[in-house]
């Protein structure tokens, strides 16, 4: 299950960094925008028992809307603390997938990317798995929609401190480009209900109905992704961007992570 590619995030930021930056006026406004150049975005995942992809693309000139292009001719290279090491092939849809490199839980991995000369690094290390205990909907009077609700047991002691989640409905995920992290830094060992909650940017727009099919994917991620995601929504309306674990300015993540999804049909009582 493919997750929202990281242009789309970079976009979101793009367009609320400029609406924040216009006068509230009705007079015809004169903009200098200045031409920058592109920056590089890499997105790494190696997920628990699944080979290690990576995607590699830059971001554009404002007044370019061709898209964000994934870049060809990159050298990627995935290792582990095993001396293992592969150097990834891109495939027809973009991306750069391993053939032997397969995430494994407690492994720590180093991702390396040379681009026009330039190299960009980054470290994670998979955290053991922590399953679900539940899935469930509930729906209460003062919001009216409906949200998930997982459940979930945090372990005593420092390596599970940080989650992320996923959410599909009937395919596509969450439409308003919601990110789900959560720190239990400060919470060890606890029971988590973590309540993952949907809201449409159409508020005439049910983002889920009832019979529609969920996807819920939870992640047990390492301080450097949490980071990431974690400003990635504190960015959002600034003109700052998020905090990044790779190397040498490069935007975006490279994350080992524990996965595990559950389905559920969406149903709830009113």
């Amino acid at each position: 299950m493919n997750t929202l590619l990281l242009k789309d995030y970079i976009t979101l930021i793009l367009i609320a960094i400029l609406l924040v930056s216009l006068p509230s006026c009705e007079k015809e406004i004169d903009i200098d925008l200045k031409s920058v150049p592109p920056k590089i975005a890499i997105e790494g995942i190696v997920k628990q028992d699944q080979l290690a992809t990576v995607r590699v693309s830059h971001t554009l000139d404002f007044n370019n809307n061709d898209g964000y292009p994934n870049l060809s001719g990159a050298v990627v290279t995935i290792s582990d603390d095993q001396g293992n090491s592969e150097i990834l092939k891109q495939g027809a849809n973009g991306w750069y997938t391993a053939e032997k490199i397969i995430g494994k839980v407690g492994r720590k991995y180093n991702m390396s990317v040379v681009y026009e000369g330039q190299e960009y690094t980054a470290t994670s290390q998979m955290p053991p798995h922590v399953p679900l205990e539940s899935v469930t909907m509930k729906k209460i009077a003062a919001v009216d929609n409906p949200f998930v609700m997982l459940r979930f047991q945090d372990p005593v002691g420092e390596i599970n401190q940080y989650y992320r989640a996923l959410l599909f409905i009937n395919g596509k995920q969450n439409p308003d480009l919601t990110e789900y992290i959560v720190s239990l830094e400060f919470r060890d060992g606890q029971t988590y209900n973590w309540d993952l909650w949907v809201f449409a940017n159409d508020s005439d727009i049910d983002p889920i109905k009832k019979g529609d099919e969920l996807i819920i994917e939870f992640q047990c991620v390492d301080k450097g992704t949490h980071k990431f995601f974690d400003s990635l929504v504190n960015a959002v309306g600034t003109p700052t961007n998020p905090v990044s674990n790779i190397s040498n300015g490069a935007l975006g993540y490279f994350s080992a992570c524990t996965a595990e999804q559950r389905t559920i049909t969406a149903e709830w009582e009113d």
